[in-house]
């Protein structure tokens, strides 16, 4: 059986990739080590649920379900939505929010991100993505079951990659 081809999980490529992300510092300069994390609507409420640690954040959340095109288990090609979020309050201006968790947290992690891309040696892209910002965001119109408590402020990330079956080498930050 080891003569099999293993297939390429986009989720595990991408942990080994997030795992040389740097701590991202707020601006009371506490360094917080962003956490990845997989799934849908329902699995992000479980997540929070069930998490025993202080802070969540910032949090990089692979949006699912998505496609995956598999090119001769060499190549995986698929178009991902990645949420970078941080919790936040109701009360700010766009403008403060910009200066408090945009500026200082949210653009470098999506900066540190893109930059990972570029350098890691199992995935390609382009060169071109799309971000939506969502200040303020919360799930306060769903059902009881499904609310989702914790206010945000977020960015989404919108990008074509292409995954390959090679070992990921070291990323220099």
């Amino acid at each position: 059986m080891s003569g099999i081809k293993k297939s390429i999980v986009i989720e595990d490529r991408l942990e080994e990739i997030f795992s040389y992300l740097t701590p991202i510092t707020s601006n009371d300069l506490q360094a917080f080590m962003p956490i990845f994390k997989v799934g849908d609507q329902k699995e992000l409420i479980s997540f929070f649920n069930q998490s025993e640690t202080l802070t969540n954040y910032p949090l990089i959340w692979l949006d699912m379900p998505y496609i995956e095109n598999h090119y001769n288990q060499k190549k995986v090609e698929v178009d991902v939505s990645l949420i970078l979020a941080v919790e936040t309050n109701g009360s700010m201006l766009n403008s403060e929010r910009m200066d408090k968790t945009y500026k200082p947290i949210l653009l470098p992690l999506l900066d540190n991100v893109i930059d990972l891309f570029k350098k890691a040696n199992t995935v390609s892209f382009d060169f071109n993505y799309k971000i939506t910002k969502f200040p303020n965001y919360s799930d306060t119109e769903q059902g009881e079951e499904n609310k989702f408590v914790d206010i945000w402020d977020a960015i989404k990330l919108e990008i074509t990659l292409n995954f390959n079956n090679k070992c990921l080498r070291a990323i220099n930050n």
